[in-house]
């Protein structure tokens, strides 16, 4: 009953601070909470390249994923007795591997929609929006 308590109290304060941070837009909190996290578009970039750039970021965020769950791994060799932590297995047998997925996801859409902006070119290309110069 007690993690019960202990849960709700976390998701109490989660939901409390988020709401501090949207009622308060310019306060730190919120420009910690909102900051956009990746890659920028750069001004006269391609939006191949950009959403390129994007599948090279969720991409590394996946190989330190990978890279983390080793690391579980090896540690939990070393020492059996981490097999007994919650806190441990929920770490390095649920959260990584949650990240670690949903980053893999992100670069492959990233990188699929790349392919897909240089093969048939996007809704705001210039080709599309441009009359045909031929009868």
């Amino acid at each position: 009953m007690r993690q019960l308590f202990h849960i709700a109290a976390f998701w109490v304060v989660v939901v409390v601070a988020i709401r501090a941070a949207v009622c308060f837009p310019h306060s730190l909190l919120a420009r910690i909470f909102f900051f956009q996290f990746g890659p920028v578009l750069i001004r006269g970039e391609a939006k191949a390249n950009y959403l390129l750039r994007c599948a090279r970021f969720g991409g590394s965020w996946f190989m330190q994923a990978a890279f983390m769950f080793v690391v579980g791994w090896v540690a939990l060799d070393w020492h059996a007795s981490l097999a007994d932590s919650l806190y441990f297995l929920v770490l390095w047998a649920v959260t990584i591997p949650v990240l670690g997925g949903v980053a893999l996801l992100a670069s492959l859409w990233a990188l699929a929609r790349s392919l897909w902006v240089r093969r048939f070119g996007g809704a705001r290309s210039t080709q599309a929006t441009q009359p045909s110069s031929t009868p």
